[in-house]
């Protein structure tokens, strides 16, 4: 794993020359790659996440991230709506369904955003129940993409200062966003017991 991180830093450059040669596959792969990840989860989003900034940059890393993540629940829901009988024997006895049953019931769709929002929250398994819900698609893309936006946004700015290799900057930036973490995490726990 160290090897193929130490690769990936050395490498940094030609990676971004390579997006730069190839403006049309390479953001169109990364899109891929980040829908893929939402579907199935072959990487954890928030390395997938690290990776748009560490390549594409802050802005566009974020964009092209975003994207993928919006088409992933979009495809998500779908699915899950056209096989919703099938999946939700599979799901209905499962204790994060009852809970989010419950939260539902109780705030709306504004409880649903709220749990998009938390870090370290099981974003990807929320896609695959939220769609059980009196809910409409539009308003689970908003939501969703809306919700899981600063979380990525944060994660491209960290890939961006990573790439830029300065050791200060990342510092910096790496003790900032522990802090805001923290802090969220405090605050967690403090909305999932309102919640309750």
């Amino acid at each position: 794993m160290w090897e193929n991180l130490i690769s990936l830093w050395q490498d940094r450059n030609l990676l971004r020359d390579f997006v730069n040669e190839h403006p049309k596959l390479g953001p169109f792969l990364f899109i891929l790659l980040q829908a893929l990840q939402v579907i199935i989860a072959p990487l954890p989003g928030e390395v997938t996440g690290f990776i748009a900034g560490f390549i594409f940059g802050t802005f566009y890393g974020f964009i092209l991230s975003i994207t993928g993540i919006t088409l992933g629940s979009l495809l998500v829901f779908v699915i899950i709506r056209a096989f919703r009988k099938r999946f939700l024997t599979k799901y209905e006895t499962h204790p994060f369904y009852l809970k989010l049953k419950k939260i539902f019931k109780k705030y709306g769709i504004s409880g649903v955003f709220i749990l998009y929002l938390l870090p370290g929250f099981p974003k990807d398994l929320l896609n695959y129940l939220v769609p059980f819900m009196p809910i409409s698609l539009r308003a689970f893309i908003i939501i969703s993409t809306l919700g899981r936006a600063p979380g990525t946004l944060a994660l491209a700015i960290q890939g961006d200062v990573v790439y830029g290799g300065h050791p200060g900057k990342i510092l910096i930036v790496s003790i900032f966003f522990l802090l805001v973490f923290i802090i969220f995490l405090l605050l967690r726990k403090r909305l999932e017991s309102y919640l309750e």
